[in-house]
């Protein structure tokens, strides 16, 4: 379904910098069965990802002219910036790959039927539920550090060159094999593809995947080894819209390390109390469940 707006540009986002309440301007509004659904021109809530969905959606309340409702998610959609025209959640996902026409939005999706629908132009006040947004990062950066940690532990697998390598100057095993990860506020799963294409750019599986009590092992000395230097977090660009690449940085062994990250994470490394992870050969392929306990 695709709504008509005025919407133009990517909403202005706080998540970057950590923030859990904001005000916002309404720009759309329009009630569903059981829900009605609230943009604005800026909120501090991150949204489900539709390219990379890995970190669940925040919650909270927005509330205006003495009225308050439950955000029950957050939600990506595509507007038009030629035409207004609004796709939202797996309706913009089903547009494929859109020109640059096409501009980010947040969408919060409220419970239930509200009493009144906020009209365009009312500012509101969105508050985000610290707690449930703070597990989550601190599971974001979890699994960021898990990914560095195992590129470390199978850079001697590799025979040859022609991995992209990490910022950290090992072989990129996560860019290379990742297929899908999934946040929750007690960790991460993170699942690789083994195969052909691994192996023609010289990654010797069978020997690693022999060896995955000692690569098990080592990932979580690298990762104990990093908590206990505790270093601040950041996402670059801090001040951007929700299209804004941004990227993940944190010093580890006093070497910047960074990723591209669209979600959210802990400001530095001592909200971490630990973290590990355990690794298995499955069907699937190469699953790694990071537990991260916070401090």
């Amino acid at each position: 379904m695709a709504y008509q707006t005025d919407i133009r540009e990517s909403t202005r986002i706080g998540f970057a910098r950590g923030e859990t309440e904001g005000r916002g301007r309404v720009l759309f509004a329009a009630r569903e069965p059981g829900r009605l659904l609230v943009v604005t021109d800026a909120t501090p809530a991150h949204p489900v990802s539709l390219r990379w969905p890995d970190q669940p959606s925040d919650m909270g309340t927005l509330s205006w002219a003495g009225a308050s409702q439950k955000i029950s998610e957050a939600l990506t959609g595509f507007a038009n910036s030629e035409t207004g025209e609004l796709h939202i959640a797996e309706d913009a996902k089903a547009l494929g790959r859109v020109g640059a026409e096409w501009v980010s939005i947040v969408v919060h999706v409220l419970d239930g039927e509200a009493a009144n629908v906020p009209a365009p132009g009312t500012e509101v006040e969105i508050a985000i539920d610290a707690d449930h947004r703070g597990k989550l990062s601190a599971a974001h950066t979890a699994a960021h550090l898990s990914a560095f940690a195992l590129n470390r532990a199978l850079a001697s697998f590799w025979t040859k060159e022609g991995a992209t390598v990490d910022s950290l100057g090992a072989p990129d095993f996560d860019k290379e094999a990742i297929v899908s990860s999934q946040l929750s506020p007690e960790g991460a799963t993170d699942i690789y593809r083994l195969g052909k294409s691994l192996r023609k750019k010289g990654f010797d599986q069978e020997t690693a995947t022999g060896g995955l009590p000692a690569i098990t092992d080592a990932v979580n000395a690298t990762l104990a080894t990093w908590l206990a230097q505790p270093a601040d977090v950041t996402l670059e660009p801090a001040e951007s819209l929700l299209d804004t690449r941004r990227i993940w940085r944190c010093l580890l062994d006093s070497r910047p390390a960074e990723m591209f990250c669209a979600g959210t994470h802990v400001a530095n490394l001592s909200s971490l109390a630990a973290a590990s992870v355990t690794i298995a050969r499955t069907e699937d392929g190469l699953p790694m469940k990071t537990i991260v306990r916070t401090a």
